[in-house]
């Protein structure tokens, strides 16, 4: 039976952290908090702490805190709590904080070798509270949305320069989350109107594309799975959701019909609400752990972090090769991930599968390895 086991603890914050972000590599981690400030974080021995399997790690308390340091403390640009942290995708040298305060602060390193950030530039727009920040995968595009039920969409200029290319006003209530699609330019927002909506560019602006529909309330998060093909949705209704991106027919001029895209999503499964007992506040996506065999059935595994303090793991596959039916089924279980605080953020290791990153209430980020 797969479990999570513990292998470092980073404490540091004086409130609790709501998001955590990897960077590329995948040996630095980027936190955020209601004390204002973020923080970055390093593995003392960079990727030697990933190649030892978790069964040599000591889980002593000691330990546990000895593995990783903070390199930096971001804390002089925001007034209110830092609400999402996000690293540039394609190098690390930049990160992106999204406050409550209603402004967006763009970090970049001192120099290649130093760990300190300094802020940049300082995007305002929101009216009021900005919930997240996602970097496209070029990281020429940023996405933040807000309480002010808008996405806004910045493009990046140079030499720390960003203009506001777009903003899109179609939710109804808050914006929670806003993430971008990993192979195509697409963007989707979870909002507390209880729909997510997909994001295109169409003649230099940005529209809505469709609205998934299903959720019965506040759509907390979302995750896209590694190849784009599927998308996952946690809620305050308890359920997750799997919805499958469709695809159109056209007629290629040589080569017969072929098959592109859509932008519209139907829902291949569905995780019950008896999977956690409170609401589900965040999903990540991971592609097969390493060093199994990976069958075309298999789709990787799905962390979720939820108010009933919990994480749970949960298996995806397909029923058949050919088919786009799901099974998603619950793996693993870890009660009390953060004591008896609120889970407010998983997030799988992009570069070490099975690796998983955890904050909560309790002010204290975690690191977990899955032991299949």
């Amino acid at each position: 039976m797969p479990q999570l086991k513990l292998v470092a603890e980073l404490k540091g914050h004086d409130d609790r952290v709501w998001q955590v972000s990897w960077d590329p590599s995948g040996t630095r981690l980027a936190s955020c908090s209601g004390d204002k400030s973020a923080r970055v974080w390093s593995a003392i021995s960079g990727a030697n702490f990933f190649a030892s399997t978790a069964m040599e790690v000591d889980g002593s308390r000691s330990n546990l805190a000895s593995t990783w340091q903070c390199v930096d403390v971001i804390d002089n640009a925001h007034k209110r709590t830092v609400r999402s942290v996000a690293f540039e995708p394609t190098r690390g040298r930049a990160i992106a904080t999204a406050s409550f305060d209603g402004t967006t602060a763009i970090w970049e390193k001192t120099d290649e070798s130093a760990d300190s950030y300094e802020c940049v530039a300082t995007l305002e727009g929101h009216e009021n509270e900005a919930k997240c920040v996602a970097w496209a995968p070029s990281g020429q595009l940023l996405a933040t949305c807000g309480r002010d039920k808008s996405v806004w969409i910045w493009e990046s200029t140079g030499e720390g320069d960003f203009d506001c290319i777009s903003v899109l006003m179609e939710h109804t209530q808050d914006v929670k989350m806003v993430l971008w699609h990993p192979k195509q330019e697409l963007l989707a927002s979870f909002s507390y109107d209880d729909t997510i909506r997909i994001w295109k560019e169409d003649d230099d602006d940005w529209v809505s594309a469709s609205t998934i529909s299903g959720h019965t309330s506040t759509v907390w998060a979302g995750a896209f799975s590694p190849e784009g093909e599927y998308l996952a949705s946690v809620s305050d209704d308890r359920t997750v959701r799997v919805w499958m991106q469709n695809a159109v027919q056209e007629n290629g001029s040589e080569e017969g019909f072929y098959y592109r895209p859509d932008t519209s999503y139907k829902c291949v499964a569905v995780v019950p609400d008896s999977v956690h007992s409170r609401a589900i506040y965040s999903v990540s996506w991971c592609a097969s752990v390493a060093g199994e065999q990976s069958a075309n059935t298999d789709l990787g595994f799905l962390a979720t972090g939820s108010g009933d303090n919990s994480v749970r793991i949960l298996s995806v596959s397909r029923k058949e090769a050919t088919t786009a039916d799901l099974d998603v089924a619950l793996v693993c279980t870890q009660e009390n991930a953060h004591g008896l605080s609120d889970i407010n953020c998983v997030q799988w290791n992009p570069k070490y599968p099975g690796w998983l990153a955890t904050s909560g209430d309790d002010g204290v980020i975690r690191i977990w390895h899955l032991e299949l």
